[in-house]
């Protein structure tokens, strides 16, 4: 624990005249911003004691490792420039970097496996890489203001540079006050004045951003610059560009200003500002405070419109988070929302509820931004309703994914954002074919309940298909914003469309078949997989695409070999035309793991989720869609090889990015909570498999389904889950309904029917009736046999469970009753 000392006294102006946006008080306002208790991982820091604490033990931390961790954690996820980190831990002293450095390399050392989280940015400095939430803690120490300094007011000269004036006042707030000033050849520029301990630190952080930009990014015309600065002695200021337009606010009011372009123009407004901010996110600096009277309207050389950010000292010279500053608290009642709190139509929840800021939080002000603008009103709120006020689809999506609530949601980061605003014609074209290609579903779809009355046992493979044929236009289409335009999505559903509905429906017309009236849909698709080379040679993303479409068909149909070729000639394609770092490429890795699972290549299919998870982990991806794939796979692999305490985590995943994904997904949210379901079934947690069951059960109830093959599959898992319970009638009724309804709808030797003939035949062992479950299993032996091969799991657990019914059914001598005992003994290969 460390005993700081208070912070030396500075002399600050005083600044006479009306405020701006708030009333004078006599009340002093506080040098700098609340302690509190910041948090990260297992780690938790409380300012008020000095104290660090990681996993609840105390952690000694010397008193530059403390203020350096502080800097770091006022500005989780940004970089800290060296320069800012040594006044932070060395304030007044000149060391060299090394002592940072090795400050540094102590404080991970302290944090233990936290320590990770502080990531060097070379030749910069350094950032906190992790999720910080912060929980201000109430302090009457105030430090009441100097007025040693020299009181400025309007028509004052400006210090320290002779030859300019303080022209008059644009406003003040808790840490400083700004004018704008003119020299006597004419020249204007914005001069930010710091009247408090918090504004001199805003300066300061305003000013190492401006280098750091400078220094790493310094075509980011869209980001104002600082002209000078004076830190030597009070009055402390720093000048900025005098933008003549006014901010957002006031020029969205103007005749000739926002009301005067076209939604085409205003949304070109919006992309231009998206890509001005993501310009920031790509360098490690999160604005923070992104509203309309920190925004400026400048017209370039072609008389167009942008805008330009500024204020970036937000960090320092405000409360993190920014509640303190708004003047609000947790509880905000109405009569607290003053005109200061103003911005709070623009903090993301998540902030609002004591969560640090993040890229995520920015694009959220930029969702609110992109609704004012395109509106016309920078005062509007996107309140319950919004959408009426947009008489276009595609934008209001645009708006929703950016402002939407739950962080996770919030799928464009600010560069996607731009690019989907400025392409949404090309937008328009691929909503179209994708609409087209709905339609062509529904044909397709009337087309296969025409057959199922006349051969039910091809519904498993046409139900698949129909699944792939709804999906395959847009597979993927969500991690195209990464790096794709509109125009070749639509593309890329057309040329997929086209074969599906060329090739396979073509080969699948009975005047195709060479000699057979009627071939099966496995047989239509068993020949179009022969022509993907020669259609789609020119086009390696489409056809990646395809082949996984065609992978997930296979897969449902059980045909796992068939599967695992074409995802695996999908992925070598995604590899090779879109690199590693592709959501695509890293979601057909996790597909491909989930078929090597089901064929028994539990090594192969282990490495290939590490190795995917420990890439995303490298490049900090965390898109809520390819997480669900990584915890989906997981999950799977953990059941099938019966580890089921270490798979807890992965299936509780899936579950909780099934819900931040997709919470309307009724299917695939089924099948998350079931999977849990058989998860803690097979760790003998049979109560809470059965409340996983009972929410199945009412989402099924819900969505009237009493017969499909999902309810069926499901019906089979709960029937397995009664058995274990021992409530045998039960089980015997929902395990016999089952297999009634899979032999009719998919068949008496799909694999689907025979696992749940295989429970069965476990239901007639726990009832002592091993003659009634021989012939089951033998016939499932032998079916799993021929279509899958001796080394799946699926023939070894058939043949362990048939070992085990032929034995008790011969046990009568002493030997024969040991060896039955040592066959039970053995740990099945069970399924998921």
């Amino acid at each position: 624990m460390l005993v700081l000392p208070a912070p030396a006294a500075r002399s600050f102006p005083r600044i006479r005249g009306k405020h701006v946006g708030h009333q004078e008080s006599s009340a002093t306002p506080p040098a700098g911003a609340l302690p509190g208790v910041w948090r990260f991982g297992d780690a938790v820091l409380d300012e008020q004691l000095a104290a660090l604490k990681l996993a609840g033990a105390e952690v000694e931390l010397d008193r530059s490792g403390y203020d350096v961790l502080l800097a770091l954690l006022r500005h989780a996820g940004e970089v800290v420039t060296k320069e800012e980190l040594l006044e932070a831990g060395w304030p007044g002293r000149v060391v060299s970097e090394n002592s940072l450095a090795k400050a540094i390399g102590r404080l991970r050392q302290a944090l233990g496996p936290q320590g990770s989280a502080i990531r060097a940015v070379h030749g910069y400095g350094y950032r906190l890489a992790s999720p910080v939430s912060f929980q201000p803690v109430a302090d009457d120490r105030t430090v009441v203001r100097s007025h040693a300094g020299p009181e400025l007011q309007e028509g004052d000269a400006m210090p320290e540079r002779p030859g300019w004036r303080l022209v008059r006042r644009l406003g003040e707030g808790s840490a400083g006050a700004t004018f704008l000033a003119r020299s006597d050849e004419g020249e204007e520029r914005v001069v930010k004045i710091a009247t408090n301990e918090g504004g001199l630190r805003g300066l300061k952080r305003e000013i190492a951003l401006a280098r750091y930009i400078g220094a790493v990014h310094a075509d980011l015309a869209d980001v104002a610059r600082v002209l000078g600065w004076n830190l030597s002695q009070p009055p402390f200021f720093l000048e900025l560009p005098y933008f003549a337009n006014s901010h957002l606010g006031e020029w969205a009011t103007r005749p000739d200003g926002l009301p005067s372009l076209s939604r085409a123009q205003r949304v070109a407004l919006c992309a231009q500002l998206c890509d001005a901010v993501a310009g920031l996110h790509e360098i490690g600096v999160i604005h923070k405070d992104l509203k309309p009277e920190n925004l400026y309207p400048v017209r370039d050389a072609a008389g167009q419109w942008r805008i330009v950010l500024a204020d970036l000292g937000v960090g320092e010279a405000m409360h993190a988070p920014r509640l303190i500053e708004l003047g609000i608290t947790m509880s905000i009642a109405a009569d607290q929302m003053s005109e200061r709190a103003g911005s709070l139509l623009y903090l993301a929840p998540e902030v609002i509820a004591g969560e640090m800021p993040t890229q995520r939080s920015d694009v959220f002000a930029l969702g609110v931004l992109v609704y004012q603008l395109i509106v016309g009103d920078m005062r509007r709120s996107p309140a319950p309703g919004w959408e009426a006020d947009i008489d276009d689809e595609l934008l209001c999506e645009d708006i929703a994914l950016a402002a939407a609530a739950n962080p996770l949601r919030r799928l464009l980061p600010a560069r996607g954002l731009a690019r989907s605003l400025r392409h949404l014609e090309e937008r328009r074209l691929q909503f179209v074919a994708e609409r087209d290609a709905r339609v062509q579903h529904a044909r397709l779809q009337r087309a296969m309940d025409r057959q199922r009355a006349r051969r039910p046992w091809l519904v498993a493979t046409a139900a698949a298909l129909v699944v792939g044929l709804g999906a395959g236009s847009i597979f993927y289409m969500k991690a195209l914003e990464a790096g794709r335009v509109a125009r070749e999505n639509a593309a890329v559903a057309d040329a997929v469309n086209r074969f599906f509905n060329q090739d396979v429906l073509g080969a699948a017309s009975p005047y195709a078949a060479n000699g057979k009236s009627e071939p099966t849909i496995r047989e239509a698709l068993d020949r179009a997989v022969v022509h993907i080379d020669e259609r789609l040679r020119d086009q390696p993303i489409v056809e990646a695409t395809v082949r996984m479409t065609i992978g997930e068909v296979y897969g449902e149909a059980m045909q796992i070999p068939q599967a695992i070729e074409q995802e695996r000639r999908a992925l070598a394609l995604f590899e090779r035309h879109l690199g590693s770092e592709d959501a695509r490429t890293q979601q057909a890795r996790y597909r491909l793991a989930t078929d090597l699972t089901d064929d028994s290549r539990f090594t192969e299919a282990r490495a290939l989720i590490d190795d995917t998870d420990a890439l995303r982990r490298k490049l900090e991806l965390d898109d809520v869609e390819t997480t669900l794939m990584s915890r989906r796979a997981g999950c799977y692999w953990y059941i099938r090889r019966a580890q089921y305490d270490a798979g807890l985590p992965a299936c509780e995943g899936v579950v909780e990015s099934q819900l931040a994904f997709d919470a309307s997904d009724h299917t695939a949210l089924i099948q998350a909570r079931t999977n849990l379901a058989v998860l803690h079934s097979r760790a003998g947690r049979i109560r809470q498999a059965e409340e996983q069951f009972a929410m199945v059960d009412a989402s099924f109830a819900e969505s009237n389904d009493h017969g499909s093959p999902t309810r069926l599959r499901v019906d089979y898992l709960h029937g397995m889950n009664l058995l274990a319970l021992g409530r045998l009638d039960e089980a015997a009724r929902t395990l016999g309904a089952a297999h009634r309804g899979s032999v009719a709808a998919l068949g008496a030797d799909n694999p689907h029917t025979l696992e749940v003939q295989m429970g069965l035949a476990k239901l007639h062992l726990a009832r002592s009736k091993p003659a009634y479950a021989i012939p089951l299993l033998q016939f499932a032996h032998a079916a799993y046999l021929r279509q899958l091969g001796k080394d799946s799991h699926f023939t070894m657990e058939a043949r362990d469970v048939l070992d085990d019914a032929m034995c008790a059914a011969a046990r009568g001598t002493p030997d024969e009753a040991a060896a039955c005992d040592a066959n039970a003994a053995r740990d099945p290969r069970p399924e998921a």
